[in-house]
């Protein structure tokens, strides 16, 4: 039986449950201060000594001298309340094939310090209707955690080492959740990830299904994190690492989402990404983020056809992928920065913000109006400037080289803008535009100088290599040096350079041959 399978098994036994339990209505009591026994079950340790089991019942806890307590029967209740006299810790557990089942209010804890509820080898707390897990912490060993309706976790601290599952249009809240290894966390049909910290360690699922969402959650996982059928990622924060040598440590899967792809507010970490033929698209939070791993086509698991046609490769980690090309944009006013080497094959789409490549991507890239192009890595692909900014190097000003292999192509229409960052003669010092194929140019240049740099007279810097070139540039705030100086743009037939020229005339002794170059 598969993850999704399981829990959905759970949901209709937890409704079962709900049916059954509220047939039976007992009247609310509280935790006896000498209790006979830790079994809530027994009437003898409640006042008044009738044991809260029923849908309309609250179990109060306050001054005690027997704080552990445990269920020997499925149990439903309203309520759990701590009163401000629990000054000692409770911890209440459900042990194998239990159900604890909170439906109404959820937990109260008025008493200032942490209270427990636990579930255990199969045991299981189930949060129902409106009911709310408020700051109580959490454990589960192998056990079930499950809140449906409108539940919430609310602020609760939540330890999982079994399973968790969010249905119908429960929410995590803004709860802390730790999912230790072995563990799962599932949300399916429209519940929410809430604003919720939710930190997995290796060898861990995290499954978005249906209409679910990662809202405006902080997820970080060693483990996986895949999102499902029509699911949304919102604008939540997604850092994915690896954890070498584990195999399967690290990993954002959105291959089997449905078209178009899916939408998170960033991604960080050093983890890998797997699109299928979807579109992630990124930086709706508007956060800076780097991404050092690797974004590739495909999925993670394939399963093998029995058809020994069928078109399968491998991939450098070992993972099984097929042929289709997934695609990435980016959006926001944030900056992401590629640091690794990135395999995907869709196009690349720069729609706000600043994607900053300083690894590689396989892909074609656009960028668009407001948004900029940036980096010392490679597109190994072709470059289109559909009105935005081109800055290699980072865009703080620190000068690089952007290569790429393919064209370059400033579109007429919506010119964009080359920006180049000068700090020195040295090579290492100037931004260059490495073209390997054709140059179709246009649109602005602007130069932009560090600070304590002034070019002088004569000195030339070359801007951008290309195989061959067409049309030029237009040269944006040109003089400096107290309008003294201005630029101008020398072409050859390989390459173009900045030539500084007297603000008065032409100086015809440029460091550049005049009878091989010319100016704009």
């Amino acid at each position: 039986m598969n993850l999704y399978s399981s829990l959905a098994a759970a949901v209709r036994r937890c409704s079962l449950i709900l049916f059954v339990s509220s047939v039976a209505c007992a009247e609310s009591a509280q935790w006896s201060q000498n209790p006979v026994s830790g079994d809530w079950n027994t009437p003898a340790n409640w006042t008044p000594a009738i044991v809260p089991n029923g849908p309309a019942d609250i179990a109060v806890f306050g001054q005690t001298n027997g704080t552990a307590v445990s269920l020997s029967q499925d149990t439903e209740v309203n309520g759990i309340t701590f009163t401000s006299a629990a000054t000692n810790p409770y911890t209440i557990g459900v042990g194998a094939d239990l159900v604890l089942t909170l439906s109404g209010a959820g937990v109260t804890n008025n008493s200032g310090i942490t209270q427990v509820l636990s579930c255990n080898e199969g045991g299981e707390i189930l949060f129902a209707n409106n009911a709310s897990a408020s700051n109580t912490l959490i454990t589960s060993y192998q056990g079930w955690l499950q809140f449906s309706n409108s539940s919430t976790a609310a602020a609760a601290e939540i330890e999982n080492s079994g399973s968790i599952l969010f249905s119908n249009s429960a929410s995590a809240g803004g709860a802390n959740i730790i999912n230790f290894s072995p563990s799962q966390m599932a949300f399916v049909d429209s519940s929410s990830a809430g604003n919720a910290n939710i930190q997995s360690y290796d060898n861990t699922l995290i499954d978005f299904f249906d209409t679910s969402t990662a809202n405006s959650a902080t997820i970080q996982s060693l483990g996986k994190i895949t999102f499902h059928d029509f699911s949304t990622g919102g604008v939540a924060r997604v850092r994915i690492q690896r954890l070498d040598p584990v195999p399967a440590s690290g990993v954002l899967d959105i291959s089997s989402h449905s078209a178009p792809g899916i939408t998170l507010g960033s991604v960080e970490g050093d983890g890998d990404i797997f699109l299928g033929a979807n579109t992630l698209t990124v930086g709706a939070n508007n956060l800076d983020t780097t991404f050092s791993g690797a974004i590739h086509d495909g999925s993670f698991f394939l399963d093998v056809p029995t058809d020994e046609t069928a078109q399968a490769s491998v991939i450098e980690n070992g993972a099984l992928t097929a042929p289709a090309g997934g695609s990435l944009t980016k959006v926001g006013s944030g900056r992401l920065t590629l640091e690794g080497f990135n395999t995907y094959t869709g196009d690349t789409n720069v729609n706000g913000g600043v994607l900053q490549i300083d690894g590689s991507v396989s892909s074609n890239v656009s960028v668009q109006r407001r948004a900029t192009l940036a980096g010392s890595g490679t597109v190994d692909g072709n470059l289109v400037n559909n009105g935005g900014t081109i800055s290699p190097g980072a865009p703080t000003g620190a000068p690089g080289t952007l290569t790429v292999t393919g064209s370059y192509t400033t579109a007429r229409r919506v010119a964009g803008t080359l920006v180049i960052h000068l700090a020195g003669q040295n090579a290492d010092q100037i931004s260059v535009l490495n073209v390997e194929g054709n140059a179709a140019l246009g649109g602005c240049l602007e130069v932009a100088l560090s600070p304590g740099f002034i070019p002088q007279i004569g000195q030339s810097f070359t801007f951008i290599d290309y195989a061959s070139y067409s049309g030029c540039f237009r040269l944006r705030n040109s003089v400096f040096d107290h309008g003294t100086k201005r630029w101008s743009v020398v072409y050859g037939p390989t390459s173009a350079a900045l030539v500084v020229v007297s603000n008065r005339h032409l100086d015809p002794a440029a460091d550049l041959s005049s009878s091989q170059l010319t100016r704009d």
